[in-house]
């Protein structure tokens, strides 16, 4: 059985059996994967306070002849002090290790989706707390939008998605992959275009995570996140539970 030894950041920690826990990890080179850590719940364990989610080590792995892997040590690399201090934190925190379980594939490399969760992590613990959503907050913003962008899912929003035409766009479609002028509106099933939402978007995607708050505003944030609910649905069957319910759209007028 191979051994592994790589970083890792626990996105998920699940109770199994009397002692042991069942682990989501992200890790540069093997994506997500699944371990279990045998005995960790222990009062003895001195694994249990390292395997809380938002946690980055430097793990041990051990092949299994299934998917599941073996947990055999762990050295902490960065606890993520100050992520939990505040309720505001917690949950753009929680929003950030959810798109990463739900969006990153299992067992293929993924070092870009590693680097950008791990730095959206610092990020928020040192960004004080905003008002409104942590789910819009524009550090959680523009993780799912680098995610997106990591999973080859950029929409385009220079010109029309559909026929290539030059703006003025005025429609989303995930179907069409991105935004849509006005003749490519019928039949796509696209919704009405924020343009304020889709410059943000843009510069998301081509701005440093660190320039984030600077790309989103207030008003815009909403909209940002359902044109990246949109195609996470559409393409990767992937519907975020942080993430506002996408039974209401919006038609272009």
């Amino acid at each position: 059985m191979a051994t592994i030894e790589t970083e890792a950041v626990v996105l998920r920690t699940l109770r199994y059996g009397e002692s042991d826990a069942i682990l989501s990890l992200l890790t540069p080179g093997l994506g997500r994967v699944s371990a279990i850590a045998k005995g960790a719940r222990k009062p003895t364990s001195r694994q249990g306070g390292r395997l809380q989610p938002g946690v980055r080590l430097h793990v041990m792995l051990v092949e299994g002849r299934g998917d599941l892997m073996t947990l055999r040590s762990t050295q902490v690399v960065d606890a993520g002090a100050g992520l939990w201090v505040d309720g505001y934190r917690l949950l753009a925190a929680g929003c950030v290790l959810e798109a990463a379980l739900r969006v990153v594939p299992e067992h293929e490399e993924a070092a870009a989706s590693f680097n950008v969760i791990t730095r959206a992590l610092v990020l928020l613990r040192a960004t004080p707390p905003r008002e409104g959503e942590p789910r819009l907050d524009p550090i959680v913003l523009g993780t799912q939008a680098k995610l997106l962008a990591a999973s080859g899912l950029v929409p385009r929003l220079a010109s029309c998605a559909a026929c290539g035409a030059a703006p003025p766009l005025t429609g989303f479609s995930a179907t069409a992959g991105g935004a849509v002028c006005t003749p490519c509106v019928v039949g796509s099933g696209a919704e009405r275009l924020d343009p304020a939402a889709a410059d943000a978007l843009v510069g998301l995607l081509s701005r440093p995570l660190a320039d984030a708050p600077a790309q989103v505003d207030a008003d815009a944030a909403a909209g940002v996140e359902r044109m990246i609910a949109l195609m996470l649905r559409e393409h990767l069957g992937v519907t975020l539970r942080s993430g506002t319910p996408l039974s209401v759209t919006t038609r272009p007028r």
